[in-house]
């Protein structure tokens, strides 16, 4: 008779480490490769590496186009409480639903490795461009992209499919 044993919560965190790793090493590299607002088509009419600072959120809300106060404590705040809402959760959730808990450590990965630029840098850089024509999606990174991954992942795991609501 074989027994399944279930994961350790804290294995789940080399997908927060490969997430801040790759954010931040992609961030350095565009900084160092691509002047500020300049980039070149990978695939054109579809896709371009750009290199632009968002001091908002994700998808340039409240993106002013320059640091301001109150951007840099509202988000870090903001970050803060949402660092403490997913800790919490990972706590709370139970080892055996794992799709939940990649999509909560793909969460933290990504609030960590935008916020660790904002903290240092008063921005985050952005800089894969999807496009159609002249219809741009806004600029993102890998952060961004693990949260909304991680965010959707989550949902599906808790409200698809989890329909007995544990």
């Amino acid at each position: 008779m074989r027994f399944k044993r279930e994961r350790s919560k804290l294995s789940y965190a080399y997908i927060t480490i490969l997430i801040v790793v790759g954010d931040w090493l992609t961030k350095y590299m565009i900084h160092d490769i691509l002047p500020l607002y300049n980039g070149f088509k990978v695939k054109d009419g579809f896709f371009s590496i750009v290199h632009v600072r968002n001091y908002g959120t994700a998808f340039g809300f409240m993106n002013h186009g320059k640091e301001t106060f109150f951007n840099n404590v509202f988000f870090i705040a903001a970050s803060i409480v949402a660092l403490f809402l997913v800790f919490y959760l990972i706590v709370k959730e139970k080892p055996s639903n794992n799709l939940s808990l990649i999509g909560l450590f793909l969460i933290l990965g990504g609030i960590i490795g935008n916020q660790g630029e904002r903290i240092y840098h008063g921005y985050v850089t952005d800089f894969l461009d999807f496009y159609v024509k002249t219809h741009h999606w806004p600029a993102f990174n890998i952060a961004d992209s693990s949260i909304t991954v991680g965010l959707t992942l989550y949902f599906i795991a808790n409200y698809i499919l989890d329909k007995n609501g544990r």
